[in-house]
């Protein structure tokens, strides 16, 4: 019996024992540590309960071309906390991009991020010269020419750069008119020239070097106001169409051509052949659209239209017009052959010369829907995941704020619904970015956009609308920004 009470005796022992043991064990406080991360970075921690007294490290890690900016939930500006738990914590690391104002021509740049790996021609508009720039502003190259730009310079890939220069021609009085195409080596020199400059038609605004080495070109072409009565026109002053050519400079002649004039559409006269109803005819051109407007100044002149860009998709050989007074852009099937392009047969489409499709301002052919673009310039196709979108320079002059805009582009087909505008899937615009006149967006291989704002220089972003560049022109006003990879062929062979 006396064993067994002392048996008893060291279990109530052991168990009082455990009992003060696992209460100080409970005893033991917890607490949560919660730590997030702002734009621009992340933190390396696993959130959760922590005992009192253990000892935590926490780092923030900024992304790149970020830099850390701090806690939130703490003081400290060190990116690596290192403490001793006493209390529950809730923090935030925060970062910002790492902007440097590098000199006066590049006042903000995100080295990192920006697309270093070309170059952009900057070319001025209207004057004697274009340069190759990088993104701390330096030139790598300059152009000087003895005529104006007539606006637009392409280089090739042999390194040689074709340009519009402006020649006299009193017989059109419109502002980006030239009238000469020349070819220019790496040393300046002039290697090839061909004049359009009459008094029917003049080159104006813009070029496209298309793959196979020819050259598409913009026209005015006059028609005279007798011929504009015929239709309905009552104006004591001729009326300039657009037209488009396509130029062999080894050839030395245009092998293609179109011309809008032979597929307007007008409710005016009735005993004419283009008599119709423009809103059931949405693949020809209402040509009193702009009759007596004041919307520009030039319409007053005559210049009903004023195309100011051209873009070409080889894969579906299809040419995309920006016409800026009718604040849109049409789409022509540029596989017919000239005799087809006059009429509304023939070609990929089956639609001859007439318009494939076009959007922008819905009120062209008579619609209601608010138009979506103003004053447009710079057309480009893009190519985004596998699709082909498009991008846009929209300057937006009724709003005061310019805008790079992506639109995707419905499937080409011989009977594609002309009426609503497609989908927007990228726009960029601020309050500092305007000009009424000119500018371009172009879409770069990183996937960041090229702006230019005419009166200014260029802006670059990324795709979610962060700003990453500026390049001030310290007064210049430029046409547009092209961009050329370091590794192709037209940037070789400059021998930089």
């Amino acid at each position: 019996m006396k064993i067994e009470k002392i048996n008893i005796l060291v279990i109530i022992v052991i168990f009082i024992f455990g009992c003060e043991k696992q209460t100080q064990e409970e005893e033991v406080l917890k607490y949560s540590i919660f730590t997030s991360a702002g734009d621009g970075g992340t933190v390396n921690f696993t959130n959760g309960l922590y005992s009192q007294g253990e000892n935590l490290r926490i780092e923030a890690i900024a992304d790149r071309g970020y830099v850390f900016n701090g806690w939130e939930g703490i003081d400290s500006q060190e990116n690596v906390l290192e403490f001793s738990v006493q209390k529950s914590l809730s923090l935030k690391a925060t970062f910002k991009l790492n902007v440097i104002e590098l000199n006066s021509n590049v006042p903000y740049l995100v080295e990192d991020l920006v697309d270093n790996s070309g170059f952009i021609l900057a070319i001025e508009n209207g004057k004697q010269v274009c340069y190759l720039i990088d993104h701390r502003g330096v030139k790598q190259k300059t152009w000087n020419f003895e005529l104006n730009l007539g606006q637009d310079a392409e280089l090739a890939p042999d390194g040689s750069l074709y340009a519009l220069f402006q020649v006299p021609n009193d017989n059109f009085g419109f502002g980006g008119k030239s009238g000469l195409i020349r070819k220019i080596g790496v040393n300046n020199e002039v290697l090839w020239e061909f004049q359009i400059s009459s008094e029917t038609e003049i080159t104006h605004h813009d070029l496209e070097l298309m793959p196979n080495g020819n050259l598409l070109v913009l026209l005015w072409y006059r028609i005279s106001k007798d011929e504009a009565k015929l239709i309905g026109f009552q104006s004591e002053t001729d009326i300039y169409v657009e037209k488009i050519v396509e130029v062999n400079p080894s050839l030395n002649k245009i092998v293609w051509e179109w011309n809008s004039w032979d597929h307007i559409i007008q409710n005016v006269e009735p005993n004419h052949p283009t008599f119709g109803d423009p809103s059931l005819n949405r693949k020809k051109i209402d040509i009193f659209y702009n009759y007596q407007s004041d919307y520009h100044q030039f319409i007053s002149k005559g210049d009903l239209m004023h195309a100011n860009g051209l873009a070409y998709l080889e894969s579906g050989d299809i040419i995309a017009v920006s016409v800026n007074f009718y604040n849109e852009v049409w789409f022509i099937d540029h596989s017919t052959t000239a005799e087809e392009a006059k009429g509304s047969s023939g070609g990929q489409f089956q639609s001859g010369g007439d318009l494939i499709y076009r959007f922008g301002n819905p009120k062209t052919f008579k619609d209601a829907s608010p138009k979506i673009l103003d004053l447009n310039h710079h057309p480009s196709f893009v190519s985004n995941q596998g699709l082909v979108n498009f991008m846009i320079f929209n300057n937006n002059n009724a709003e005061g704020k310019s805008k790079a805009m992506e639109f995707e582009l419905p499937f080409f087909s011989n009977n594609m619904e002309i009426g609503p505008n497609p989908k927007i899937v990228f726009e960029y615009s601020n309050q500092d970015l305007f000009f009424n006149i000119v500018g371009s967006a172009m879409r770069l291989p990183n996937g960041n956009t090229l702006i230019c704002e005419g009166d200014f220089g260029f802006w670059e972003v990324n795709s979610s609308g962060t700003l990453l560049w500026k390049y001030d022109g310290l007064g210049a006003t430029f046409w547009r920004g092209i961009f050329y990879p370091k590794n192709s062929d037209a940037i070789l062979n400059l021998n930089l």
